[in-house]
């Protein structure tokens, strides 16, 4: 018999190891992609990777503990948020530049899994746009002004497509269908043009 997320988390909450490895099994995909995604800065900065991996896992047990459904969030996205704040607090530890992580991370010249964040937005280098982008702009200024342009669902979206995330992981983290988040995402490419073109 297949249980809930509900009914495996209410399990868990009595103490049953076998629906806590469930949900472990379940998505620990999320652990898998948020390592991969922060190896190579934390390999700048000297962080152990065994060590980042295990405080991932520690902030996945949390997120299982702490989960409330009653909020608007899905238990896979509450995962995820769960523990890139982890990942990225002892990044920021290690690093000694607290704005540094966050500069790094919307920079539209900084590798997400060797490919540079204007070819993730872009389709086959049409987006000429991102182009006339060079490193002195702000870039935080840039995102400020995506967010406001974006609905919630779609920034949420764009959050994990500059984390480097595939489109089937995104479906998974946010319970949509590939269709409805490929739409969401040239939804968000569309505005990000209109964005860069002003």
């Amino acid at each position: 018999m297949d249980y809930t997320d509900s009914e495996l988390l209410s399990l868990m909450h009595e103490n049953n190891d076998v629906a806590r490895d469930i949900l472990y099994d379940k998505y620990k995909y999320i652990v898998i992609n948020l390592l991969k995604k922060y190896q190579k800065l934390a390999l700048h900065y000297n962080i152990d990777l065994k060590e980042l991996e295990q405080e991932a896992y520690y902030a996945f047990s949390d997120a299982l503990s702490n989960f409330m459904e009653d909020k608007n969030a899905s238990l896979s996205t509450f995962i995820y948020l769960c523990i890139n704040r982890r990942i990225r607090k002892i990044i920021k530890r290690h690093s000694g530049k607290k704005a540094q992580v966050l500069s790094n991370s919307y920079s539209l010249d900084y590798d997400y899994e060797d490919t540079p964040l204007q070819d993730i937005l872009s389709d086959d280098n049409v987006f000429e746009p991102l182009n006339k982008l060079t490193k002195e702009e702000n870039f935080i200024e840039l995102i400020k002004s995506i967010k406001a342009s974006l609905s919630p669902f779609e920034y949420e979206v764009f959050s994990y497509l500059i984390d480097g995330l595939d489109y089937q992981t995104i479906a998974k983290l946010t319970n949509k269908n590939l269709k409805q988040v490929d739409n969401t995402i040239q939804r968000v490419k569309h505005k990000i043009r209109d964005i860069i073109k002003d």
